[in-house]
């Protein structure tokens, strides 16, 4: 329970689950958060990756991964204190969040819905996106996936889905896997 130390006024304190997708550049998180945006009752869809691009470089060389994500997740926390869940959508490693272990506290959980694509669909994608892409990008990108798949394997929490197919398809996926945890 809170309680205003002014007023008197005491209110639950709302610890929901923290919800990521994640996945490397080009997989279709964006497309995805776009199409759930507003269809869900009781969610909040947020692409995290534009509150990045304007405040902090969350690849390399900047390592300041964990200060983004405890922002992050007082933002989630503040929003959830209006009855919601919070679904971030980034291209991010669960290290990054979960590096923050005081900020964790703020949630029952946290899980991760980790979208892998193949190396030529990460390709087809970021080509078409970015025209310029130059091969070193795709190959970071690529090494990302893996790393996603890889540290997916590990995290009780995360769960694996496969981009590669339809995106219609994907967004139901993904729909389900929010609902699940809810």
């Amino acid at each position: 329970m809170l309680r205003c130390p002014q007023c008197g006024y005491e209110r639950s304190f709302e610890r929901p689950p923290l919800l990521i997708v994640t996945g490397a550049a080009g997989v279709g998180k964006s497309t995805i958060c776009a199409r759930l945006a507003g269809t869900m009752p009781g969610v909040v869809l947020l692409d995290a990756d534009i509150f990045a691009f304007d405040h902090v470089s969350v690849v390399s060389p900047n390592q300041d991964y964990p200060a983004f994500w405890r922002s992050m997740m007082r933002l989630a926390h503040e929003l959830s204190q209006n009855g919601v869940v919070v679904v971030y959508f980034s291209g991010m490693l669960p290290d990054q969040l979960l590096a923050n272990r005081g900020a964790l506290g703020y949630f029952d959980s946290v899980h991760f819905c980790c979208l892998s694509g193949s190396a030529e669909l990460l390709h087809v994608r970021l080509a078409h996106r970015e025209p310029e892409t130059v091969p070193e990008r795709m190959h970071f990108w690529c090494e990302f996936n893996d790393s996603l798949v890889a540290a997916a394997r590990e995290i009780p929490t995360a769960s694996l889905i496969d981009a590669d197919g339809d995106i219609s398809q994907v967004e139901q996926e993904v729909r389900r896997w929010i609902e699940d945890r809810l």
